[in-house]
């Protein structure tokens, strides 16, 4: 007995001497960063004074649970215990984030598989209304009348940010008269639209070759042309590209602003007091053969549509691209760059810029218009009204200024200080930026900055100290530049918002991801690609394309 007394004693000596070396191990580790590996609490303790005065009304006495559906937010999700941001969030809310991770590739699928089992994410966001695919935009009907969403409180004074929001695209109200979609705001001031459709060039190349601007298209053609066979990088080799652009659904975001500007981006437009898709009009048969001219030169990429996104900026950042379309927002050109340095030892900032539209036939210079919102965040029917207001006060939240500099610029006192109005890092990010620093450190941002808003503002274009750390001083000034060229020297698109977001009928024949794949066997065959596109056309009308859009228009009536 007095043996099993005496091992058990000198286990618990062992015990304790393991813990005292085990805790001294970690306090030595902490000045190598590793600390966060053991505790990600935060000692900033949230003051419900810091909400919106319309927020601090609500009450926030019960615990809820709140399931949050969003892509690729596996960190999150994966993470041992929340991290600071998140424990600053639920303290201050009383509730408890489970994230639920989707991805670019699922995320239609695994939304209608929960929905038939009755376990949608309380709140979760995904693509319907704002999609430019009619059966995605079928989508936001199907929710609803399968009962899977819920709608909106008629009561949303207690979120004045987010009920300006809607007040703006009121017209994506439902037919009973109810708001069910949360939009993912993009841009609120319609300029900074003008981002989403950018081309990005070497300038080097162009100086090279001793090449202008261009402006007009025959100009841009023999521009592309010559980066892909006139060896701009001047290597002796054949090795080069001349233009393509990140994502095959955005052929043509800023190319065809010069020639059919209504058109960019394969939406409907208004045609004769009806509403028709862009690529059925005259004028798309100009971006057609400007298409197959781009195509049948060189100048595009001759295997443009079989790269994946991933490649295409690959080919950029190595040094194979000369023209990429793509966006030029302070965060999609610091995406690039951190590729650019990965795969190129060229300096980014002496080689890359950012081309100006070229007029189109009117002699007008036409820049993109977007939505000021892009993809939606829908509460499930499971939702209550008392978790409803809970969710919606977070949201409105993350609309304000405070939430923002939260998202931007982490927790202050841990992350940053104000000094004298000034934003002061706290971090030390090397050579990284502060957005990868902050989302390695708290990999719940990628979901508290994108599930209400994701595009940011004026604030993001200045050049200032916070933004050289987010985004590189670089890649804010040249981003700034482009946009307040297009502010000051274009005139946007003036697009049918209250139809675009409107829901339409789904269909298989008549999509536009069908037409763009028809626009593509036109572009690349080595027929008369017009010849070609009006056979195509014709054989849609023969399955009842005018029948469908008649369908559409008539639907828009009866929603108004």
């Amino acid at each position: 007995m007095n043996h099993i007394h005496t091992w058990k004693k000198g286990t618990k000596i062992k015990s304790r001497i393991f813990t005292i070396l085990l805790l001294s191990a970690v306090l030595l580790l902490q000045p190598l960063g590793l600390a966060s590996c053991v505790s990600q609490e935060t000692d900033v303790t949230p003051n419900r004074q810091i909400l919106p005065p319309s927020l601090q009304e609500l009450s926030y006495e019960e615990h809820m649970d709140i399931s949050v559906g969003y892509w690729n937010i596996e960190g999150m999700s994966k993470a041992i215990q929340p991290d600071g941001i998140t424990q600053y969030i639920e303290e201050l809310f009383n509730i408890t984030l489970h994230p639920i991770s989707v991805t670019w590739s699922n995320y239609k699928e695994r939304y209608q598989i929960l929905s038939a089992t009755n376990s949608l994410p309380d709140i979760f966001a995904t693509l319907t209304l704002s999609s430019t695919d009619n059966n995605d935009s079928a989508t936001f009907t199907d929710m609803i009348t399968t009962g899977s969403i819920r709608p909106l409180p008629e009561d949303l004074s207690a979120y004045p940010t987010l009920c300006q929001v809607l007040e703006s695209i009121s017209f994506t109200q439902y037919t009973d008269g109810k708001y069910y979609a949360v939009p993912r705001v993009s841009f609120l001031d319609p300029v900074l639209g003008a981002t989403d459709a950018a081309m990005i060039v070497r300038r080097d190349w162009m100086d090279n070759l001793n090449l202008e601007d261009p402006q007009n298209l025959e100009e841009f053609i023999e521009m592309v042309a010559a980066f892909a066979h006139d060896d701009p990088d001047g290597n002796g080799l054949d090795d080069t590209i001349g233009y393509n652009v990140n994502a095959l659904n955005a052929l043509g975001k800023w190319v065809i602003l010069g020639i059919a500007p209504e058109c960019n981006v394969y939406t409907w437009v208004e045609e004769n007091g009806r509403y028709v898709p862009s690529w059925t009009t005259d004028s798309f048969k100009d971006v057609v053969a400007a298409y197959s001219q781009l195509y049948h030169t060189g100048g595009l990429d001759p295997e443009f549509y079989s790269k994946v996104p991933n490649n295409i900026m690959e080919d950029f950042a190595s040094g194979r691209l000369g023209a990429l379309e793509y966006k030029s927002s302070p965060n999609t050109l610091l995406d690039l760059k951190t590729k650019w340095d990965q795969l190129n030892d060229l300096p980014f900032e002496e080689c890359v810029d950012v081309l100006p539209i070229f007029p189109a036939p009117d002699g007008i210079r036409y820049s993109n218009s977007s939505s000021i919102f892009w993809s939606e965040s829908y509460l499930s029917s499971s939702v209550d009204d008392a978790k409803a207001e809970r969710i919606l006060a977070l949201l409105e939240f993350l609309l304000s200024e405070e939430g923002q500099k939260l998202c931007r610029y982490g927790l202050e006192g841990i992350d940053y200080v104000v000094e004298d109005g000034h934003y002061r890092c706290l971090l030390d990010v090397g050579d990284e930026s502060l957005i990868t620093v902050l989302n390695r450190k708290y990999p719940s941002l990628l979901l508290l900055s994108g599930i209400a808003t994701w595009g940011g503002g004026w604030n993001d274009f200045e050049v200032n100290e916070m933004n050289d750390l987010r985004f590189g001083n670089f890649n804010t000034v040249l981003a700034r530049k482009s946009a307040i060229w297009c502010r000051d020297n274009t005139t946007q698109i003036d697009r049918p918002y209250d139809f675009l977001l409107s829901p339409r009928e789904s269909t298989d024949q008549f999509s536009t991801s069908q037409a763009l794949d028809a626009f593509i066997k036109c572009i690349i065959g080595d027929g008369d690609a017009l010849a070609e596109w009006e056979h195509a056309l014709e054989t849609m009308r023969e399955q009842g394309l005018e029948e469908y859009i008649d369908r559409q228009n008539a639907l828009f009536r009866e929603m108004r």
